[in-house]
């Protein structure tokens, strides 16, 4: 009589923990648990329900009593392919897989309600809302089959207006055709509410929605659906969908590819959903395709060096009118008597004709508020926030100062905390000051506001949106929510106030980044049958960003990226470090830099502080480390990551460590 072999468990938990966790299986649930299902534990006193990574017959290296998994979970399971991803993710960006894990898994996976059935809408794909792809489409789409077929990741390099969606559409249902599933990425929420009702017609109830502003309910319902695998759907989400448990994934589409909120930032994994989505595919076997009339210029590098099939679309749609850019010198405008408030007198004109002419205007300022900051005008102080090392906005609807990193805010007051004089007054201006002086000028005008304030809702996202696009609205101020995707019929005028802002950023894409906005921005106007006029007002009128910023030209950015060490010819791992005390964090920021000087793991900068070095009490140092390409970067990495921790666990619990990687 033989008796059989005891099973151990490798397990991952929803913690940032470094060691491996192994558990017994009781003999009970030896022939239910299978690899990547869910189970019940206790660790260190408290119940957890973990993923089974790995099982074996052979036991752990371990001293201790290994404790028995207490039970299995019922439901939906993580896929085979999507643990690898969750390792590739930990070993790339330099964190535990339970915080992978931790991200990855709605919680209401384990606090499964019945739900009431959404209607079910149509899944028929033809009701004349249908376009037919024009020749330059057809040709688009025969390269990117062709690319596809022969396993080249894609890179759809087109301009806006020019159709690319429906492109997208065509190759999807090609996808889903053949029994595949398609991914459908865009950056960000306020995008994917427009298209998901163009794509509810084509797909109907193969269409899903997955991202982080819906219920938990919605997002457990979408990924139980997606791990039984037993239909094919479209998924149209964000960075976050690239955790779902994919069975077969023949497709997956990155939208705006070089949008940077493809980025998580916050908290770890600090992830790039972009690249995930690309190692997504490749552990699928999937086809993928990336596009945008502004590819970033690791795109760019990676088609020019071969890695990337280019294809390129350089007609619209509807027309081909190429806006007419106009800069604006404001600073010489306003020694002339020029300026209105924050608009030239340019501007005002130019919206009053293209009011007259029955058209819309569309204003952008990259920040929200009324202003960004007050200050006092007897003594100069400046209210910063009481739990972090930045000045707080000023809202005037609210008559509140608000900080925008932690949400702290107090009511406005006149009075200065400094002299105690009546001298607090705005400085700059946001969209708040905007809409109320545009109100001012042009009284008659119906003026929308869609900014982090007004359109914090879904329902206000899809009002807004929804008027200006039937024309209800004239006038529409906002910030880079408005800068992609959306499709309005009438607006012809872009107007693009303080536009030297977006050069403020300290990181070496802040040119690319402002370049890509803009001509974003000016892609939105004249998307029918008449031209769109684009007025830019900045200090900077001689910056080669708003001179060239629609240019193809990337010769001079990549020879200056490669000059000083930057991406895409270098890695960079930023290593953040935040302490409650300061002189705690300064003690060990100096002895981590003997560290790195003694190392051999590349060229460092560091200590430095953020722009923003406290946040919510605590300070914050950077390390800035650049590596080589052609090292063995994960084997450094891992290096790194040891070494640096421990170093951290020699300083007790108070340091807190992380690393982001690919951080700008």
């Amino acid at each position: 009589m033989t008796t059989a072999k005891s099973m151990f468990a490798r397990v991952i938990l929803p913690l940032r923990f470094e060691k491996d966790i192994s558990y017994k299986v009781p003999d009970s649930l030896a022939e239910k648990v299978v690899e990547g299902c869910f189970a019940k534990v206790k660790f260190s006193g408290k119940e957890y329900i973990c993923v089974i990574e790995h099982l074996s017959d052979k036991a752990p290296d371990y001293s201790g009593t290994l404790m028995e998994i207490e039970s299995l979970i019922e439901g939906p399971s993580v896929s085979a392919v999507s643990l690898k991803l969750w390792r590739w993710i930990a070993d790339y960006y330099m964190c535990t897989i339970g915080e992978v894990y931790k991200a990855a898994v709605p919680s209401g996976v384990f606090n499964r309600i019945k739900r009431r059935e959404k209607k079910s809408i149509s899944a028929a794909t033809s009701n004349g809302s249908e376009q037919i792809l024009n020749s330059a489409q057809k040709e688009a789409y025969t390269k990117i089959a062709e690319y596809l077929s022969a396993g080249s990741p894609v890179l759809l390099k087109g301009v806006t207006g020019s159709g690319k969606t429906e492109i997208y559409i065509t190759l999807a249902e090609e996808a889903i055709s053949k029994g595949m599933n398609v991914l459908f990425m865009l950056p960000e929420i306020a995008v994917s509410r427009q298209l998901s009702h163009r794509l509810e017609k084509r797909f109907g109830e193969k269409m899903l929605i997955y991202h982080s502003g819906q219920t938990s309910s919605d997002k457990t319902a979408v990924f139980e659906k997606i791990s039984k695998g037993d239909d094919t759907y479209l998924v149209l989400g964000l960075r976050s969908s690239v955790f779902l448990p994919f069975k077969s994934l023949g497709l997956v589409i990155i939208d705006e590819e070089h949008d940077h909120s493809y980025k998580q930032n916050e908290p770890s994994p600090r992830y790039n959903g972009h690249d995930t989505a690309i190692m997504l595919a490749k552990l699928h076997g999937a086809g993928i395709v990336m596009g945008s009339a502004t590819p970033s210029l690791e795109s760019i590098y990676n088609a020019y060096s071969g890695r990337f099939a280019l294809v390129e679309l350089n007609e619209k749609y509807h027309s081909d009118h190429t806006p007419d850019i106009e800069i604006l010198d404001t600073i010489r405008a306003g020694k002339r008597g020029e300026m209105e408030g924050i608009f030239s007198k340019r501007v005002i004109s130019e919206i009053e004709r293209t009011l007259l002419a029955g058209e819309q205007a569309l204003i952008f300022r990259n920040r929200r508020s009324y202003s960004p900051f007050v200050q006092c005008t007897y003594c100069g102080h400046i209210p910063k926030c009481s739990h972090c090392n930045v000045s707080v906005s000023y809202h005037k609807s609210r008559e509140a100062l608000t900080c925008h990193w932690c949400g702290y805010s107090v009511k406005f007051n006149v009075i200065c905390t400094e002299c105690g004089k009546p001298g607090l007054k705005e400085r700059g201006s946001g969209t708040e000051m905007a809409e109320e002086q545009i109100t001012k000028l042009f009284p008659q005008a119906r003026v929308a506001r869609f900014d982090a304030e007004t359109a914090s809702k879904k329902t206000e996202q899809k009002r807004i949106i929804k008027e200006f696009a039937k024309g209800e609205k004239d006038i529409l101020i906002g910030t880079q929510m408005l800068s992609k995707g959306f499709d309005f019929e009438k607006l012809t005028l872009i107007v693009v106030l303080q536009a030297d802002s977006m050069l403020s950023n300290e990181d070496f894409r802040a040119g690319e980044r402002a370049s890509q906005m803009l001509t974003q921005l000016a892609g939105r106007g004249g998307r029918r049958d008449k031209k769109a006029t684009v007025l830019i007002q900045t200090a900077q009128p001689k910056n080669r960003v708003f001179k060239f910023f629609n240019s193809d030209d990337f010769s001079q950015e990549l020879s200056e990226r490669k000059e000083f060490g930057y991406p895409p010819f270098t890695r960079i791992i930023k290593v953040i470090l935040k302490h409650k005390e300061r002189s705690s964090l300064n003690n060990f920021a100096a002895r981590y830099e003997e560290f790195l000087k003694n190392s051999e793991f590349g060229e460092f900068t560091g200590p430095f502080a953020p722009p923003v070095d406290l946040v919510r009490g605590e300070y914050i140092i950077n390390f800035m480390i650049k590596f080589k390409k052609s090292g063995d970067l994960k084997t450094i990495k891992r290096s790194l990551y040891d070494n640096t921790l421990l170093l951290v666990k020699r300083e007790g619990g108070s340091l807190k460590l992380w690393f982001d990687v690919d951080p700008y």
